[in-house]
């Protein structure tokens, strides 16, 4: 998986939240030429019926994207594409799509080279749930002090538990918070210190921004649906 820099210059980012078999991501890159473009995973299980052949071709299509445009895309992972094929996922997110699972998950493992877990530009972090600082320090035991992303894009044997974890908010153990695939908006009123997070995940109608006393600010982007989306300088 990657996490380069891809250019240390100011520039526009655009920030695509969960796809969920949509095709606006396309709208969104043609609106904005030249620009450097993040999604923030769920590329499949829509909501809305989506013919499986459409779902296989818009992944291929954002694949192929991130080919076309290796310094210019980050493709991060969700929980509902991880379902598909990481044994360490923690199992069925919800409309698991049995009849095109074998092909998505040849797709990803395939193309894994492609996609990574997290991303991050300087103070900047990009995750598909978003980071709490209490699971950040008090369960993934991550140091604040260190690059963010290299830490989630590398996690010890110890760490994978807590990384894919679901909280309680979405079905995990009691008293557990969500890791970087499952963290509900409800367990991100404290995130992580310090950093501007930018994720999806957890559906708004429009980009919502939430700051606590501390230093941190997380930006929900998970608006496609709606043909919302963010274009931040970073």
């Amino acid at each position: 998986m990657e996490n380069e820099a891809l250019e240390n210059k100011t520039r526009t980012t655009v920030v695509i939240g969960d796809i969920h078999g949509s095709t606006y991501w396309k709208k969104a890159i043609e609106d904005n030429p030249g620009c450097r473009y993040i999604f923030l995973g769920d590329y499949l299980d829509p909501y809305e019926p989506i013919p499986n052949e459409d779902l296989i071709a818009n992944l291929k299509e954002i694949i192929r994207f991130k080919k076309d445009n290796p310094d210019d895309a980050v493709l991060l992972l969700g929980n509902h594409d991880l379902h598909y094929f990481c044994k360490d996922s923690p199992g069925s997110s919800g409309r698991y799509n049995h009849a095109i699972a074998e092909e998505v998950s040849g797709l990803f493992t395939q193309n894994l080279h492609l996609f990574t877990y997290a991303f991050q530009i300087g103070k900047h972090v990009f995750t598909h749930a978003g980071i709490s600082n209490v699971w950040f320090i008090g369960e993934f035991r991550g140091d604040p002090t260190k690059n963010i992303a290299d830490q989630l894009n590398n996690p010890s044997r110890e760490q994978l538990r807590p990384l894919h974890q679901p909280g309680e908010a979405r079905g995990g153990a009691w008293f557990a918070i969500g890791g970087i695939f499952w963290a509900d908006i409800s367990e991100l009123e404290d995130p992580l210190e310090g950093y501007f997070q930018y994720a999806g995940h957890n559906r708004v109608g429009d980009i919502r921004v939430h700051y606590n006393d501390k230093g941190g600010q997380i930006t929900f982007c998970d608006c496609l649906y709606n043909e919302k989306y963010l274009t931040v300088e970073i």
